[in-house]
């Protein structure tokens, strides 16, 4: 299992290039105000769950806001509610630490990632490595790689995102 420092030595082994901003605890976009100036798009990331306890990691772009009721029907599952905090104790990440990152350490492969299409037009994006007092810009592709490579699907939604 992965934390912060594991995960940093296992990018730089990898050769996946990241820059590091160091910056106060910030456990939602609510506190955007407290990022340190970055290149790449700070993204939020939504951990959802349905009555039956499937969970969804959904990345956006800090800014947006998502459309719930369509991404379940996009997903074709039904209705949403955010995770609660004993539903990511597998991950070893607590909620508001949660990024694409933490599906490194989903081993049994229990949440399905998805994002908006839209994501793709910021080539660099900014997200916490398992930590939030930590942040990183990495490059979008490098993400979607070490998320196949651990065995998830990207799963782009068009329509996922409110007007």
């Amino acid at each position: 299992m992965f934390v912060p420092e594991t995960l940093l030595q296992f990018l730089d082994k990898e050769e996946i290039y990241y820059k590091l901003y160091r910056h106060a605890p910030i456990g939602s976009g609510d506190n955007a105000y407290l990022f340190p100036k970055t290149e790449g798009t700070v993204v939020k990331n939504l951990v959802l769950r349905t009555k039956k306890g499937k969970l969804v990691l959904f990345t956006l772009p800090l800014n947006d806001r998502a459309d719930l009721k369509q991404v379940a029907t996009l997903l074709q599952l039904p209705r949403f509610s955010f995770a609660r905090t004993a539903d990511l104790a597998f991950l070893g990440v607590p909620p508001g630490m949660v990024s694409p990152l933490a599906l490194l350490n989903d081993i049994g492969q229990e949440l399905i990632y998805a994002e908006p299409s839209e994501l793709s037009a910021y080539p660099l994006i900014n997200c916490h490595p398992l930590r939030n007092n930590l942040s990183i810009d990495i490059k979008l592709e490098d993400v979607h790689e070490l998320i196949e490579r651990s065995g998830h699907r990207v799963i782009r939604l068009k329509g996922a995102l409110l007007a």
